[in-house]
């Protein structure tokens, strides 16, 4: 495994460790602002995050060492793909009455800015190499 496979690799594991403590955070913030509403409302919220930062890893941790038009198109593709998910659970949470908006918005939004933290720290941090010293 390469640096650029184990760079992936841990910005998908601490992504993971964010959304599960974020999970946890929201359980009890949502049932005390809002009860049950605000529970499904701040855990849905948190799903939103989850599909919005884990998805765009998964493709590069499974296409990074991919040619580079192979892997444009994994992460194309799914970038395409949780935003139309992300657009139709929209859509219907809108037409839900009693559904707390405003925890939603609070926790996907927290979600998708530490997931985002998570990308450029850990990004920032590898060492990975910008050329290959094998090549001549």
């Amino acid at each position: 495994m390469n640096e650029e496979s184990r760079t992936y690799r841990r910005a998908l594991r601490v992504t993971v460790i964010v959304i599960v403590a974020l999970a946890v955070i929201a359980v009890p913030v949502g049932l005390l602002v809002a009860g049950t509403a605000g529970l499904i409302a701040a855990e849905t919220g948190v799903l939103v995050a989850a599909l919005a930062g884990l998805t765009t890893q998964v493709a590069m941790v499974i296409a990074h060492d991919k040619p580079a038009h192979v892997m444009a198109g994994y992460v194309g593709g799914s970038w395409l793909a949780k935003m139309l998910i992300i657009v139709i659970a929209l859509v219907v949470l809108a037409g839900i009455d009693g559904f707390h908006r405003e925890l939603f918005a609070a926790f996907a939004v927290t979600g998708v800015i530490a997931t985002l933290v998570v990308d450029f720290s850990v990004i920032r941090s590898a060492r990975i190499p910008y050329v290959d010293g094998g090549s001549k």
